[in-house]
């Protein structure tokens, strides 16, 4: 007993230790407590065909109450909502590229994500169209809002959206029955009208920016050919040039969503209502002193009070 107790004192705890660990490579087991080792390691669970289904649709279900909060009318909405659903789609789609077994619920399940990954992706399609014009209407703002001496093309004929139109016509084509896109009693898809109705909003906006920019180009154009005309006292011809800027001032812009707006440099469609109506009210207030019959004292007080409220309207424009 003597011999054994020197035999095991003699033995450097390193050793001890290289010799559990190599014991644990060999055998799977877990030095535990006073150096006793267990055979065998848990080892981490498996998802079933069942949780990984569950896993897909529970992605589609979170990005469709995104999209039934989120207010897709407005312009802004488009860039980051398309990344969010095309995320939702790739995830999905790599977790449908595993094999799954041959039984009819799992297939049931396989294919209304399936219809739902089409639904999604005709909706990402139409996102990527709505950002891709909010930027050339915004970028279109921003040179109109700033132009010096006039722009080389007119926004109702460069802006083009009928891709946007196309893609909206396409995503009504591809709504869907609720029984095809539900799994598990779960919605895999947004309110689908709702969206549409939202995205058509949101290209009547677009339409009504297009005009408002044509408008501001056409009126600045018009308005100023005409103060000149009437300070050089060729009045006819200040006349019809004020004329023709009461005839491009009304532009077709009321309806809903008067306050969205494309950038923070940028005007909102009720700011463009206002600085029309100033507008107006200058052209008005020129066109009644530009009769023959109005004494020059009337005339210079028309055109400085005329002045003064074309300035209010530019100063409507942030700097």
């Amino acid at each position: 007993m003597d011999d054994l107790n020197r035999f095991l004192e003699d033995i450097e705890t390193e050793d001890v230790r290289e010799q559990i660990t190599r014991r644990r490579l060999l055998f799977g087991g877990a030095a535990i407590g006073g150096g006793s080792l267990f055979l065998g390691q848990d080892r981490e669970t498996e998802p079933t065909p069942e949780d990984r289904l569950t896993t897909a649709e529970t992605r589609f279900v979170a990005i469709a109450t995104t999209l039934d909060e989120a207010d897709i009318g407005d312009p802004q909405s488009s860039w980051s909502l398309q990344d969010e659903v095309e995320a939702a789609i790739n995830a999905v789609n790599t977790i449908l590229s595993d094999d799954f077994p041959d039984d009819p619920e799992i297939k049931q399940r396989i294919s209304a994500l399936r219809t739902a990954i089409a639904y999604y992706s005709t909706l990402q399609t139409s996102l990527a169209a709505a950002y891709s014009l909010y930027i050339s209407v915004g970028d279109s703002e921003l040179e109109v809002l700033r132009h010096i001496g006039g722009i080389e093309y007119d926004p109702a004929s460069k802006l083009d959206t009928n891709s946007f139109k196309q893609s909206i016509r396409n995503l009504a084509e591809a709504e869907n029955a609720p029984s095809e896109v539900t799994s598990e009693g779960r919605t895999l898809v947004p309110d689908q009208q709702a969206v549409l109705d939202s995205l058509r909003t949101q290209r009547e906006i677009f339409d009504r920016y297009i005009r408002a920019q044509q408008s501001y180009l056409d009126s600045a154009t018009t308005i100023e050919a005409g103060v000149r005309a009437y300070e050089q006292s060729r009045f006819d011809d200040a006349q019809a040039n004020l004329a023709d800027a009461q005839d491009v001032l009304l532009p077709d812009i009321s309806g809903t969503g008067g306050a969205y707006q494309l950038s923070t440099i940028g005007l909102t469609l009720d700011q463009y209502s206002e600085l029309f109506s100033l507008r107006q009210d200058g052209v008005a207030q020129l066109l009644n002193a530009s009769g023959e019959s109005v004494s020059e004292n009337k005339r210079q007080s028309a055109v400085n009070s005329a002045l003064n409220t074309f300035f209010e309207a530019r100063n409507l424009i942030p700097r």
